[in-house]
């Protein structure tokens, strides 16, 4: 597409933006490459996350920490967001910002030894580097063909198990006998096998009877002009239609002694957000994530069950072995479709269409009312391979990183 074309289509403020962000990169990363190309790799790891520290990447970095790896190795982030940097890094470790024109990032791109990504997979820059992508999810409903590109030149594609490589191969648009393919297991899950403490305790400090996670996927968000669902809902979030319904489930909550923290996904337009916190209603965004430092893996581990819907979010938790519930009740104005024709065979839980049957499930979560666990056991042998929290350990096993 010519220039003049672009700016008519994107606008000059959208066309400045690549440019800064993008652009301006290309022509460093060709001016360090007459000095570096040929130069020997050092012990140098790139770690990228879908929200900084977070993700497969952060848990692969926790991983990488714990075991002293970074006596040996300088440990890069490519960080999104200039508050993630209020932690204090550990020795070896260091941080570029990563959509911003930077020396020191390709100076790295060009001499480190591997890579790992989970949203923004970089091109590797020599053939004998190597790179692996985690992504930053595990399987989902929603159907995200086209959206997530992978480059040709990386070397290794994490999957989850064996019985979906033919979904996610095609979600990437690779063959499901394509070589990168590895069946190692996500990092991420190697949270809910961690004696580490988990993350309620950030969120509350009163005790409830039941503590429900609901985590939506986003509807409007995730990108320049996106937006997955025809309707938002009034309130910006979906299945619950009006202030008076939110206030009903908050007297709902209060009368069985529940607490249920919503999480807006991170990628979410909050702008059209208009609920706040309730006496039992605690509303998580990526800002406050953020600033409360909180891991959606270990709050899972705390939390006694799950609303999600298309998301790999309902998938994650089957490692935590409690009750889902899968909310439906906008599917028809989704516009990205789902992944397989009948999901009722990749759901083990309460199908929810309206606040009624929202009710339903909160009642039988109070009485420990576990409708769906023997379904819920035979999906969870089709999404995951391992249940064992030793995913980070094969994956450094596979890049070849030793001590």
């Amino acid at each position: 597409m010519n220039a003049i074309k672009y700016i008519q289509e994107k606008g000059i403020k959208q066309t400045f933006h690549v440019i800064y962000q993008y652009k301006l990169d290309i022509v460093i990363q060709k001016v360090l490459g007459v000095f570096l190309k040929n130069k020997p790799l050092k012990d140098i790891i790139v770690i990228e996350s879908h929200n900084d520290f977070d993700s497969n990447g952060g848990a692969f970095y926790e991983y990488l920490i714990d075991h002293h790896y970074n006596d040996t190795y300088k440990i890069v982030w490519l960080i999104k967001h200039k508050e993630s940097l209020e932690k204090t890094l550990p020795k070896n470790v260091d941080y570029v910002m990563q959509f911003v024109p930077s020396f020191k990032k390709n100076y790295y791109k060009w001499v480190a030894k591997w890579f790992t990504s989970d949203n923004d997979s970089s091109k590797k820059l020599r053939k004998d580097q190597t790179s692996i992508y985690f992504g930053h999810g595990g399987f989902g409903l929603k159907n995200c063909k086209g959206l997530m590109t992978i480059p040709a030149s990386v070397d290794y594609v994490a999957m989850p198990s064996h019985p979906l490589s033919d979904i996610f191969s095609d979600q990437f648009m690779l063959q499901p006998d394509d070589p990168r393919l590895c069946y190692i297991g996500f990092p991420y899950v190697d949270n809910f096998y961690s004696d580490a403490k988990g993350d309620l305790s950030k969120v509350i400090q009163h005790t409830f009877k039941k503590v429900i996670l609901w985590m939506p996927t986003f509807r409007k968000g995730g990108g320049y002009d996106r937006q997955d669902c025809d309707r938002v809902g009034e309130l910006g979030i979906p299945l619950i239609r009006t202030m008076e319904e939110y206030n009903q489930l908050n007297v709902l909550l209060q009368k069985e002694d529940i607490l249920l923290i919503l999480k807006i996904h991170p990628k979410q337009d909050l702008n059209e957000l208009k609920i706040k916190d309730m006496s039992n209603i605690r509303i998580l965004t990526g800002e406050t994530v953020k600033a409360l430092g909180i891991d959606n893996y270990r709050l899972m581990k705390d939390c006694d069950a799950l609303i999600s819907d298309y998301s790999s979010a309902a998938y994650d938790f089957l490692q935590v072995n409690k009750p889902i519930a899968y909310d439906f009740s906008d599917v028809n104005d989704y516009k990205l479709g789902l992944v397989v024709e009948d999901p009722s065979e990749y759901m083990a839980g309460h199908f929810i269409k309206n606040f009624e049957d929202l009710s339903t499930f909160i009642k039988d979560v109070e009485e420990n009312n576990d409708v769906y666990y023997a379904e819920r056991q035979e999906l969870r042998k089709k999404i995951f391979d391992y249940y064992d929290g030793n995913n980070c350990k094969r994956a450094v096993e596979l890049l070849g990183i030793t001590k």
